[in-house]
């Protein structure tokens, strides 16, 4: 039975700082670290900014219902009504709630308080080496008996724990998909010598967690490249591609087509926005897609996914350089 107070997570990023705001709205405290003061404070700061953001969306809820009854239904509710509508619709989540969940995390630049967690969720940067040297030294850090879970969406979570051989059966990938806060699922993927009684406890861990919107749904997933969810995107995205090289239709036309035609809340360009193409680089083994082996893609591909991540987005990189997608 693993029984967790306090969580660890590396790596205070996007994905990072916003699976600290799930633990601590949770009810855990969190240590968030990272590898500079900068970084730490960028990240709990995006947690506040999100928190305050959760407040006012609950602040507001009941006063949008009776605004789109109004609008919608061509009616003027009564006061008494509107109470009703407040009675009905009360925040789930207000400021002291905010400030309490905000108050149990707590910055570090170093893994002096890893000494004390009972679980430690690693969201590094998507290299296999880097996770592998992190994992190596918590693995002489941290107490035999915690838990130590990889974020990644795709590497292998038996070649990280290979770094951290006396404790193999206690690592586990707990893939959160971006942004956590609103999106449930968490693929659970064990690794070759990873315990059931591992997988097992995090499963229940996680299925006890909620998000902003849900409750968080881990899904037990087979250690294969990809792993689930983004081995069946990746299908789609290398389409979208290859679609957009051979002159099908614009990249935008393909995002408007696929969002009203497929009913997808984003386009395949989005996505791969979102994603980051350093990630969609590491997937394909070294590609954006394995659609375009040949395409000016692959040449431009290390511009392109570290100016994304520094936020200028995909489809402005191509517009603006004016570079295209196209079969040599």
């Amino acid at each position: 039975m693993l029984y967790i107070k306090r969580v660890g997570i590396v790596g205070a990023g996007a994905m990072g700082s916003q699976i600290a705001e799930i633990m601590a709205l949770n009810g855990y405290e969190v240590f968030l670290k990272d590898v500079s003061k900068e970084f730490v404070d960028r990240g709990i700061n995006n947690v506040r900014k999100d928190l305050e953001g959760l407040v006012r969306f609950h602040e507001t809820k009941a006063e949008r219902e009776i605004s789109r009854i109004e609008e919608q239904d061509g009616v003027t509710l009564s006061e008494e009504q509107k109470k009703r509508i407040h009675g009905k619709l009360k925040p789930t989540y207000d400021g002291k709630r905010a400030s309490d969940a905000l108050s149990r995390i707590h910055g570090s630049e170093s893994f002096d308080p890893f000494k004390e967690v009972d679980l430690v969720v690693e969201a590094i940067v998507e290299e296999v080496e880097e996770k592998k040297k992190l994992f190596k030294e918590l693995d002489q850090i941290i107490p035999k008996k915690v838990v130590l879970a990889s974020n990644t969406s795709t590497l292998s979570i038996t070649e990280i724990a290979s770094a951290a051989r006396g404790r193999s059966d206690k690592i586990i990938g707990t893939h959160f998909f971006n942004p956590p806060v609103t999106l449930p699922v968490i693929e659970v993927i064990p690794g070759l010598e990873t315990s059931e009684d591992t997988t097992a406890d995090i499963i229940d861990f996680l299925s006890a967690l909620r998000n902003h919107r849900y409750p968080m749904m881990p899904v037990r997933v087979k250690e294969v490249p990809g792993f689930l969810v983004n081995r069946i995107l990746g299908a789609m995205l290398n389409e979208a591609f290859a679609l957009y090289e051979e002159g099908v239709a614009s990249m935008r036309d393909i995002d408007q087509a696929m969002k009203t035609g497929a009913g997808l809340p984003m386009g395949p360009f989005e996505l791969s926005d979102l994603i980051g193409l350093d990630v969609l680089y590491h997937e394909n083994g070294g590609r954006v897609s394995h659609a375009t082996p040949d395409s000016d893609c692959q040449e431009n591909v290390l511009f392109w996914k570290i100016r994304a991540k520094v936020g200028q987005r995909f489809l402005q990189l191509l517009l603006t350089a004016s570079l295209k997608f196209q079969r040599a």
